[in-house]
């Protein structure tokens, strides 16, 4: 159990998601949920993909306040937490964000959701760890894929045929610098 616990606090914790916005809905619908984060986003071509109750929610590695659950498919979109608030003193139940960085993680930090996540859920902690507060997620997709400031990585065969070419062309002249010496 050692080595497990080892292993899995070596690994590198997942990149936070960015929180675009924040919402008081209560009993909310569909279609309410859509509306408010279509709202926080400014795009209005959103799709409900996915929601779903049934999920487990991890600490992030490396860390005492961020969480994350896994998820599929891993594409860029948006995506709600919606949480129950009754005996805290959140504003707010609903915390939109963008999924750009580990697209198979939803990652937020405590802050981004008014603290209704908790601290370390370990054996000395129990009452800090509230991760249960959490009633549901939506994923969300949008005709208008997401724009990122990043520049375009070459495929390897692109490279490597670029590098073919530069080759080839350093024979052809090699072969031609030998027969104007002989000539």
């Amino acid at each position: 159990m050692g080595l497990l616990t080892a292993s899995i606090s070596a690994q590198a914790s997942f990149i936070v998601d960015t929180k675009i916005g924040q919402a008081l809905l209560g009993n909310s619908s569909d279609a309410t949920e859509l509306a408010a984060i279509e709202s926080a986003s400014g795009i209005s071509d959103l799709t409900l993909d996915f929601k779903t109750s049934a999920f487990t929610v991890l600490q992030n590695p490396g860390t005492t306040d961020q969480w994350y659950i896994d998820i599929t498919p891993n594409a860029p979109g948006y995506f709600l937490l919606k949480f129950g608030i009754g005996g805290t003193s959140a504003t707010a139940d609903t915390f939109f964000f963008q999924n750009l960085n580990d697209l198979t993680k939803l990652v937020w930090s405590n802050s981004q959701v008014q603290f209704l996540t908790g601290g370390d859920c370990g054996a000395h902690n129990q009452n800090a760890c509230n991760t249960g507060r959490l009633s549901h997620y939506n994923l969300y997709n949008s005709g208008t894929p997401p724009t990122q400031d990043v520049d375009p990585i070459p495929e390897p065969a692109s490279v490597l045929l670029l590098g073919m070419g530069l080759l080839g062309w350093m024979g052809f002249f090699r072969r031609q610098s030998k027969s104007a010496l002989t000539a």
